[in-house]
């Protein structure tokens, strides 16, 4: 099962990422990058917004992925959430992050040539995947 859910995030592009901000959710529609093989997820935005400040504030974050564009009927529709730490990539990978986004999804062009604009590494920590509406797995990573 694991292999199906790092399958389903190294497969899309787009995820829904949930902080928090002095206790109230916020959710964000967002470009994702997959590495380590789907166990860590890159995001870029900009270091003005609110996600960026909430991800500061609590590291602790919920992405959801899911197949929908993909599914021929609405009950086998695959949403994959994961949880994990949140942070800026490392200093020394930013440049290098930025481009791959810049190549890989071409559509962020603006944002990765903003000077403003940093990329988030969310470390994947556990991973439900619900399956249609009844059939739910649960891994937790090392």
């Amino acid at each position: 099962m694991l292999e199906d859910m790092l399958a389903l995030v190294r497969g899309n592009h787009l995820c829904v990422l949930a902080t928090v901000h002095q206790g109230e959710p916020h959710t964000s529609l967002m470009a994702y990058l997959s590495g380590e093989g789907g166990r860590r997820v890159y995001l870029i935005t900009s270091s003005q917004t609110q996600k960026y400040r909430n991800v500061l504030a609590e590291p602790r974050v919920s992405l959801l992925i899911d197949d929908r564009r993909e599914a021929a009927q609405v009950g086998a529709v695959k949403a994959l959430s994961l949880s994990g730490a949140c942070a800026p990539a490392p200093p020394e990978e930013q440049e290098e992050l930025k481009a791959r986004f810049a190549r890989e999804l071409s559509h962020l062009a603006g944002i990765v040539a903003d000077p403003a604009a940093v990329v988030l590494a969310v470390q994947v920590r556990a991973m439900q995947l619900l399956a249609g509406p009844t059939q739910s797995s649960y891994v937790e990573l090392d």
